[in-house]
């Protein structure tokens, strides 16, 4: 049972960084689309401040799941040797 609640909780952790980076990459979106149509209103390099930022986020989330998706796969591992 116990093995099973932990398994779940990397299912659930899986989840949420999925979902950050969907986010992330939906606000890049925005901004590219953002400076397509108005990007004299912008400071080129602040905007490229901002993207870089988004995507060392990205890659932290990115070695956050890495760790998330190792761990659920060896518990699924001891899941199942266990039953």
């Amino acid at each position: 049972m116990k093995q099973m609640k932990e398994y779940n909780h990397y299912v659930e952790e899986e989840d949420r960084c999925y979902q950050q980076l969907k986010t992330l990459e939906s606000c890049q979106s925005a901004l590219f689309d953002h400076i397509y149509k108005y990007g004299g209103q912008f400071d080129e390099m602040t905007a490229e401040e901002v993207l870089l930022n988004i995507h060392r986020l990205e890659d932290s989330i990115r070695l956050d799941l890495l760790h998330v998706r190792l761990g659920k796969a060896f518990q699924a591992y001891h899941t199942d040797k266990a039953t």
